[in-house]
């Protein structure tokens, strides 16, 4: 275990030289920031606590300003400061967008974040969704020993490699601010792996018994957390904030893989969890999903322009709506995907039914219903069969308007963005998928064949085990 260790942080851990640079830089840039914009500048992140990874040197600086100020005038302020910073640390920058404007700087090739926020103290109401970082950055700081900053390295890259790092709309997973808070909870990253192997689905952290302080009500305390986070996998009560659970974004298949593999992990340590290689689907597995005897389908286009704060979620609302659509016409789907490989979009379906007869039977309302009845009779007087009785209701057999399920999609899709946005397809989504290309059958599997990123997604959705977070 010692062995490995040492070998990970050597490639993770910054060196001597790194350190120094990156404080150096630091320095500087918030000289130049409070000098330019005479607010409160902070460093948060990684960097700020101390535990950023090598080659992560992203910054993240903080501009605080008095609640007095209104959000317009924050954004406004922040938007201006954020340039000025940037031209007078020769650098370039683009206006970026999440809850608020932001601006995204390049200087020396290092990446900052430059975001407005309200300084507020603990336990206070936030009025932006960065508000809490600063106290984050100072919890860590006060809680963290100097001594465990390597744990929570090797935490970070732990959580990278099994591929749950990230507590954003692509990934949710776990945040670099969970690691600190799980190293400062358990200790030594042994440890932590410990107590992880050992959680059930609903288990409760709350490191600074902001809800258990009387111990009288330990159980009530208990069923309110439960009611409060219900359906949240693990919750970890944010020490700066009683009413947030700071795992809120982890979801289950990521929650049950981090179990998982901390077990695997501690009954067989390697490097291969830290930096795993990505295996394409074999043959033998590429024909194992043939066999299934159910049909791939694959809806390809252009990825849009935006955030993946923004992209995630409504990729996966499409895909609920396609979902939908199809369960709609009577085509079910087994399983469902979305998967980004560089400029490409795919939403991945695998069909349980996808072809159906030729006829459709159509139940009516019961003979006792006389005017529903009439109405219906009236409507399909023209029916192929029927109508006739069945118990005691009307029934037709009409011509399917969709008998296979790409046929139904390219109808759907084809109705152009204003049409789709109206039935229920996000608004970024909307116009790229109006011009996807479907793939079905051999194209299906010539994509996979030829794009390797996409065969190792599906190899590891289809073959990967993880009943080992249930032993």
């Amino acid at each position: 275990m010692e062995k490995i260790k040492n070998l990970v942080l050597r490639k993770i851990k910054p060196t001597r030289e790194e350190s120094e640079k990156m404080k150096d830089f630091v320095i500087e840039l918030l000289r130049v920031a409070e000098t330019v914009t005479k607010t409160q500048p902070i460093i948060t992140g990684s960097i700020g606590k101390g535990t950023w990874l090598k080659g992560d040197c992203d910054i993240d600086l903080f501009l605080m300003f008095p609640k007095s100020v209104s959000r317009k005038n924050l954004e406004k302020r922040g938007i201006e400061y954020g340039e000025k910073i940037t031209y007078a640390l020769k650098g370039r920058c683009k206006i970026r967008y999440a809850e608020h404007p932001y601006v995204r700087a390049t200087v020396n090739g290092i990446k900052i974040d430059i975001v407005p926020c309200y300084k507020i103290g603990k336990g206070d109401k936030i009025i932006s969704a960065v508000d809490r970082s600063p106290l984050h950055v100072a919890y860590i700081l006060e809680k963290l020993d100097p001594e465990f900053r390597d744990d929570a390295r090797l935490l970070k890259q732990f959580c990278k490699g099994i591929g749950i790092y990230g507590s954003d709309a692509k990934n949710l997973g776990v945040s670099g601010y969970i690691c600190e808070l799980l190293v400062i909870k358990y200790g030594r990253f042994e440890s932590v792996l410990k107590a992880v192997s050992k959680l059930n689905p609903g288990h409760i952290i709350d490191i600074e018994n902001l809800w258990f302080r009387d111990l009288t009500r330990i159980d009530k305390s208990t069923e309110e957390i439960k009611n409060k986070f219900r359906g949240e996998p693990l919750i970890i009560i944010d020490p700066v904030d009683k009413n947030r659970n700071a795992a809120a974004a982890l979801s289950c298949e990521n929650f049950m893989r981090f179990v998982g593999k901390a077990r695997e992990f501690l009954k067989n340590p390697s490097m291969d969890f830290f930096f795993p290689v990505k295996k394409e689907l074999s043959k033998k597995e590429i024909k194992s999903l043939q066999q299934r005897k159910t049909k791939f389908l694959g809806i390809l286009f252009d990825k849009p322009d935006v955030m993946d704060d923004i992209l995630y979620p409504q990729l996966r609302k499409a895909s609920e709506r396609l979902a939908s659509l199809m369960a709609h016409h009577e085509f079910r789907a087994l399983r469902k995907y979305e998967f980004v490989t560089g400029k490409k979009v795919a939403l991945i379906f695998e069909m349980e039914t996808w072809l159906l007869p030729f006829i459709e039977k159509m139940v009516g309302p019961p003979v006792f219903a006389i005017k529903n009845s009439r109405d219906f009779l009236k409507k399909y007087k023209n029916c192929l069969y029927g109508p006739y009785i069945e118990k005691q209701n009307w029934v037709i057999e009409k011509q399917r308007k969709f008998k296979m399920a790409h046929l139904l999609l390219r109808r759907f899709l084809s109705d152009g963005p204003e049409n789709l946005q109206k039935n229920g397809v996000p608004n970024h989504i909307a116009k790229p998928i109006s011009n996807a290309k479907i793939l079905q059958h051999d194209e299906f599997w010539e994509f996979v064949k030829k794009n390797k990123e996409f065969s190792a997604f599906l190899r590891e959705k289809y073959f990967e085990n993880q009943s080992t977070s249930q032993n």
